[in-house]
């Protein structure tokens, strides 16, 4: 296997843990486990994975530049969490959009807000915990890995 192919296919697997775990929890929240859930589930995943892997590599980009630039005196260990949280935000966040949409279609601007927030809040706790383990242990690893190859 190249090593371009074996860098997309780790990044690949990555997206499919996290993003399937935290778009199933997004899912349940919405529906619940009743009729439709599982093509729910799939399609939201697919959307997101649609909208977020294009953009997630800018967005750890710009978000890793803020923490150097913005907290330049703190060390790599608190750079590293804060960043974690910072893109967990994010992330979750577009996420819920996608999920919310996809299940419920347009709502009311307040009704969407209710939904999304719920959707949102139910998963973030478990993004948050993705989120750190891949800026504290995944992402130094990977770094290492990539130079190797």
């Amino acid at each position: 296997m190249s090593k371009m192919l074996q860098k997309i296919a780790i990044i690949a697997c990555l997206v499919m843990v996290m993003g399937g775990t935290l778009t199933f929890v997004m899912t349940w929240r919405n529906l619940g486990f009743g009729e439709g859930f599982m093509m729910a589930w799939l399609s939201s995943f697919a959307l997101c994975v649609l909208c977020i892997a294009p953009i997630g590599g800018v967005i750890s980009y710009l978000v890793h530049h803020l923490v150097d630039g913005a907290l330049p005196n703190i060390s790599k260990l608190k750079q590293d969490l804060v960043f974690g949280l910072i893109m967990a935000l994010i992330m979750e966040s577009i996420m819920a959009i996608v999920t919310t949409l996809n299940v419920h279609g347009l709502l009311a601007l307040e009704a969407f807000i209710k939904q999304w927030s719920a959707t949102l809040l139910t998963a973030l706790p478990m993004g948050i915990v993705f989120s750190i383990v891949m800026s504290l242990v995944i992402k130094r690893r990977l770094a290492a890995f990539w130079a190797k190859v």
